[in-house]
């Protein structure tokens, strides 16, 4: 039988390859008679040997195992587990030329989309943080190699467990590896049943570790705007916030920046617990908020008291099948953070409808984003500013900022 460590039983096939350029989700690419590999730990100038891990026709995926001809871009990882674990796309290079990679990415993107209506990109700044340590929030799976318990992230395109190196995750803070440390140590000694779930779920809570799922969170920030000035949120059970603990406070900072003053109505999608209505307080008179989670509605109403600001109107509703009343329409600024997924059909649609005079719009999947700017900008609309915000060190993932204005 199995065990969740084992892998492929097959042997991957290998490859003499020699990638020619970076492309999205952590790759680089590389053309051979076999097809196209789209290749993990593998710099553009190399000559690689690289495992095959999956084929879907002519495309393979793979990761580079030997380097023939080493690129001087080429470090040496910090990370014991790279590049087997999933979780991480650039250990081997540094961090200053991941952020040269995304950014020739999200500019590539964008280009592939926005040319062919001929929307002008401005330049792309880009806002990052320290790269070590930085995640409030990690989920790591558990199960078993052999009777051996193992927690860790799984394994590119496999649901095989990389465990933990034993001075943790690079990616997590001191105090959330002690945590998961601490889980397997009172399993192996017997202090704590095993437990029968397949991951295990924490937040860092200031100095604390809490369960994500079962306990709320309080944030703190000290924010300019352009004063500096405290604010406090709290996050329910299994709400969603942003992960970068260096970086929430600079993105706030930024939105305030680019979202103009003294609007009559903001209106707000995928609002979450109000974090970002809470600093942009100031920017208007009327704020109409929208977010699917109920839980999350009812603690941004919370979230305003405790910092002893006057109400918002948070509602709940599905922005992916339900459409937004017409009596909330009204506002000439609206803000946008969605999922991956990117904005709905409707919003889209109600969007070119109503041509506010301007729209924020926070994404965490900047393909997503590429797709649904080729339909908000059209000829009413143009690019004003392009921010690549660094969530996600080390990983494929980045955030980014666009602002949008009428012409």
């Amino acid at each position: 039988m199995k065990t969740e460590s084992e892998g492929h039983k097959s042997s991957p096939k290998k490859f003499l390859l020699e990638p020619r350029t970076w492309v999205n989700l952590g790759y680089s690419i590389a053309n051979s008679k076999e097809g196209t590999f789209f290749l993990k730990n593998a710099i553009p100038g190399e000559i690689v040997s690289a495992l095959s891990l999956k084929k879907t026709g002519s495309l393979i995926w793979g990761v580079g195992s030997e380097i023939i001809k080493k690129s001087p871009e080429r470090i040496v990882s910090d990370c014991p587990a790279f590049p087997k674990c999933g979780g991480c796309s650039y250990r081997h290079i540094s961090y200053e030329k991941e952020l040269e990679v995304k950014k020739f990415l999200l500019l590539e993107t964008l280009e592939r989309s926005l040319s062919k209506n001929h929307i002008q990109i401005p330049e792309i700044e880009i806002l990052c943080g320290d790269p070590i340590g930085y995640r409030n929030t990690a989920q790591i799976s558990l199960g078993f190699s052999g009777s051996k318990r193992i927690a860790g992230f799984y394994e590119e395109f496999s649901h095989s467990i990389v465990p933990l190196p034993d001075e943790g995750c690079k990616n997590l803070p001191e105090e959330m590896n002690l945590a998961f440390s601490e889980f397997l140590r009172k399993e192996k000694d017997g202090s704590a049943p095993i437990s029968k779930s397949k991951t295990l779920s924490y937040r860092l809570d200031g100095q604390k570790v809490v369960p994500y799922k079962k306990e709320s969170v309080v944030f703190r920030e000290r924010i300019r705007i352009p004063e500096s000035k405290e604010f406090v949120w709290e996050i329910p059970p299994g709400g969603f916030s942003q992960i970068n603990r260096f970086l929430i406070p600079l993105w706030l900072e930024k939105i305030h920046q680019l979202v103009p003053d003294e609007q009559d109505s903001i209106l707000e999608l995928y609002c979450g617990s109000g974090l970002i209505s809470i600093a942009l307080h100031n920017k208007s008179k009327n704020w109409i908020g929208y977010e699917l989670s109920k839980d999350s509605v009812k603690q941004a109403k919370k979230n305003l008291l405790k910092n002893n600001l006057s109400p918002r109107d948070f509602k709940s509703l599905n922005l992916e099948t339900e459409t937004i009343p017409i009596e909330d329409l009204h506002s000439s600024f609206w803000i946008a953070n969605p999922p991956r997924a990117g904005l709905s059909k409707k919003v889209v649609q109600t969007f070119q409808t109503k041509e506010p005079n301007g729209l924020l719009y926070s994404s965490c999947n900047h393909t997503t984003l590429a797709r649904d700017l080729t339909e908000l900008c059209r000829d009413s609309y143009r690019l004003t500013n392009v921010l690549l915000v660094d969530f996600f060190p080390r990983t494929k993932h980045f955030e980014v900022i666009v602002k949008m204005e009428k012409r």
